[in-house]
């Protein structure tokens, strides 16, 4: 084992955190989660009430292509989402006088609160947070991409047309935005491989991305045997061929639920509560959460915890908040800045090129580093490598998962060695 390691499991501790992290907590959040005002199976206030009695700092709700505002009513109905069981379990939870109701069409619906609403009623200062975000849905398919803090609608890209065009559209529009009111947003990019997947060159050609979900709690881990890359590999690939080009390069991965279930839990993806983000902030404001995940003081989890994460470009440095009985395996995982750079295409068993596959990459990409089963440990740059980032994963199924035997996870943002 290369000594510099040795040395490095025994100091982890001694590095000191920057001072702006001395007021700084870690605040849990979700940034990916749908209602009844586009395709998800619950109310707002149901869904907020879930999130903050299960502890959770702050939550967005994301629906496809709207916000939260105006008028919508949705039909009380046994065979659909809001069912007369639904709405009476609601109208005692929150009042009679809570609800809104009308007849319309010979049916009874109820209006749907807005997020001024449910900020209203829910957010407290310090301690619970609502913040307005958007699923950003191309008509037909991929891409989706979620933008945190958005001011205004971003219609959903148009069927055709290309993968990148569409994801370059919507990070320009949201740069736009950003100009235009004056505050701070995020954009990650959803389940690279959902539906009719993008592929990796199809991300690496994007200017401005900067975020992905490398864990979606409805699955979409994707399958290289078809040519469709985990996320992890979109991410190592991403990451290396990129900091070819421009050595200060970052694309950080989010965790989130995805969440559109809010009733009768089970395995399978969609519940809340699957992934989320630990954000380490000075404020549990939208403007604070954003800027600290900006720099990468965030991981991703789908129910690993850390204590402390200590990132600099000398050293990455992970310390786990263990379960009893649990088993942890951290890989510190990165490429090596003279890696083989060649490709070539999937091929299926005729030899014929895979539609809407990814490319095949030297396995020197996303290699692992160094692997330890300790609850404190560092990985030491050596100046070789081009980035480095650390996986965790436990011995501990997850409770409700998306596919059969997964294990609870967390996911560390890469760092970058200095110049």
């Amino acid at each position: 084992m290369n000594k510099s390691l040795i040395l490095g499991v025994t100091i982890l501790g001694l590095a000191l955190a920057p001072a702006a992290w001395s007021e700084a907590r870690w605040y849990k959040g979700a940034t990916h989660v749908h209602s009844l005002w586009s395709d998800g199976n619950g109310s707002p206030e149901i869904i907020a009430d879930w999130y903050k009695k299960h502890g959770w700092d702050f939550m967005c709700f994301s629906d496809h292509n709207t916000l939260l505002e105006g008028e919508k009513y949705v039909s009380i109905d046994p065979e659909g989402h809001l069912t007369p069981a639904r709405f009476d379990a609601l109208q005692s939870q929150f009042g009679e006088d809570w609800t809104v109701t009308r007849e319309a069409g010979g049916k009874r619906q109820m209006r749907l609160k807005t997020l001024e609403e449910i900020i209203a009623h829910f957010a407290e200062a310090g301690k619970f947070l609502l913040f307005p975000a958007e699923e950003m849905t191309s008509h037909g398919g991929n891409p989706h991409m979620n933008v945190l803090n958005v001011r205004e609608v971003v219609p959903g890209a148009p069927k055709g047309g290309g993968m990148t065009p569409k994801m370059q559209g919507y990070i320009d529009t949201i740069e736009a935005q950003k100009a235009k009111h004056k505050v701070p947003m995020l954009v990650h990019l959803d389940h690279p491989n959902y539906h009719d997947r993008v592929t990796t060159e199809e991300m690496i050609a994007v200017r401005g991305l900067r975020f992905f979900e490398v864990f979606n709690g409805i699955g979409h881990y994707g399958d290289p045997a078809q040519g469709v890359p985990h996320p992890e590999r979109h991410w190592d690939v991403i990451m290396s061929m990129k900091l070819r080009r421009d050595p200060n390069y970052m694309l950080y991965g989010v965790a989130t639920d995805d969440s559109h279930r809010y009733f009768k839990f089970k395995g399978g993806g969609a519940n809340p509560g699957i992934g989320w983000v630990m954000v380490r902030a000075e404020k549990l404001e939208a403007a604070s959460l954003i800027e600290a995940m900006q720099r990468g003081d965030f991981y991703g989890s789908s129910g690993v915890t850390l204590k402390d994460i200590d990132r600099s470009t000398k050293h990455l440095a992970v310390e786990i908040a263990a379960e009893a009985g649990v088993t942890y395996t951290t890989r510190y995982i990165g490429t090596r800045k003279n890696f083989d750079t060649a490709s070539k295409p999937f091929l299926d068993d005729k030899g014929a090129a895979i539609p809407r596959s990814s490319l095949i990459y030297s396995a020197a990409i996303g290699e692992v580093l160094y692997e330890t089963t300790e609850l404190k440990s560092e990985y030491i740059l050596t100046g070789d490598e081009l980035y480095v980032r650390a996986t965790i994963t436990s011995d501990k199924p997850m409770a409700l998962p998306p596919v059969k035997g997964d294990l609870e996870e967390a996911w560390v943002q890469p760092v970058l060695p200095k110049p």
